[in-house]
């Protein structure tokens, strides 16, 4: 299954503490997600696939489109395997927050 791709416009982004930090959340579908990654809007297809990786290995991911940057989203239900998933290096993307 692919990931979703949404306008940034069309989700609700709120706070909460998460991992020892503050990050954005979402909601789509019945399901929670924080924001592990943003960059600009030039390399949203490296994230786009980054995304499909997650999606292969069932981790919910989701992918937000704005004019000038891009997100990933991760289920907070798959967050373990989420993280293991980005500590692996994908080539021309800054490391995760997560």
């Amino acid at each position: 299954m692919l990931p979703k791709v949404l306008p940034e416009s069309r989700i609700q982004v709120f706070k909460f503490w998460f991992n020892g930090a503050l990050q954005d959340g979402t909601h789509y579908s019945n399901e929670l997600y924080y924001r592990a990654l943003t960059v600009e809007a030039e390399k949203r297809t490296r994230l786009y696939h980054l995304a499909c990786k997650f999606s292969e290995q069932q981790a919910g991911a989701l992918v937000s489109l704005a004019d000038d940057q891009c997100s990933l989203w991760i289920s907070l239900r798959s967050q373990m395997m989420a993280a293991q998933l980005m500590q692996q290096r994908v080539a021309g993307l800054p490391r995760p927050r997560l």
